[in-house]
C-alpha cells in the first residue's frame, strides 16, 4: 500500500508509534521491582474475581455423516390443500364488477371453451386467457403456500 509520496501506510504507522511517549527505563524498574517485591510478601496479582458472562448459545441442526435427508421435508397435509382449494374457489366464482360482472373463475372457464374451439392452434400472447390463467393459479398457489406455511408453523410451535 502506497500513500501520497510514495511511502509506505506502514511506515507512517510505525512513525506514529514511535512518537508516543515511552516510559523511562527508571519506571520499568520501579514496576518490576513492585511486582516482584508482591509476589514475595505473599500478595497475589491475580485477575479481577468479576464474571464473565458468556453469550447465549443458538440452537442450531447438526447433520451426522450416517443421516440421510428427511424426504418428507415438506410435511405437506393434504387436508390444507383441499381446504386451500375450497377458499380459492368460493372466491374466484363470486361476479365481481372489475370483469364485467362475471367472476374470474368463469372468465377462465369460458377463454378455455374458447381456446379449444379453435384447437390445436393454441391462444395468442396478446389473448386474455393468459392474464385469466395466471391470475387464477397464483391465487391458488399462494393461498395453498401460506395455508402449509400457517398449519405446519402452528404444528411446530412458530405461533
Amino acid at each position: 500500500l502506497l500513500g501520497v509520496r510514495g511511502s509506505s501506510v506502514f511506515s507512517n504507522v510505525h512513525r506514529d508509534i514511535a512518537a508516543l511517549p515511552q516510559p523511562s527505563l527508571a519506571e520499568q524498574s520501579n514496576k518490576m521491582a513492585l511486582a516482584l517485591r508482591s509476589a514475595s510478601s505473599g500478595i497475589s496479582l491475580r485477575r479481577s474475581s468479576a464474571t464473565v458472562r458468556k453469550a447465549p448459545r443458538s440452537s442450531s441442526v447438526v447433520v451426522r455423516a450416517g443421516q440421510t435427508f428427511d424426504s418428507n421435508w415438506k410435511k405437506s397435509d393434504p387436508l390444507v390443500l383441499g381446504a386451500a382449494f375450497a377458499g380459492w374457489m368460493i372466491p374466484s366464482n363470486i361476479p365481481v364488477s372489475g370483469f364485467g360482472g362475471q367472476s374470474l373463475f368463469g372468465l377462465l372457464t369460458t377463454s378455455i371453451g374458447q381456446e379449444l374451439a379453435h384447437w390445436p392452434v393454441g391462444p395468442a400472447l396478446s389473448d386474455k386467457f393468459w392474464l385469466y390463467m395466471i391470475t387464477w393459479h397464483i391465487g391458488l398457489f399462494t393461498l395453498m403456500t401460506l395455508g402449509q406455511i400457517g398449519v405446519q408453523g402452528k404444528k411446530q410451535g412458530y405461533f
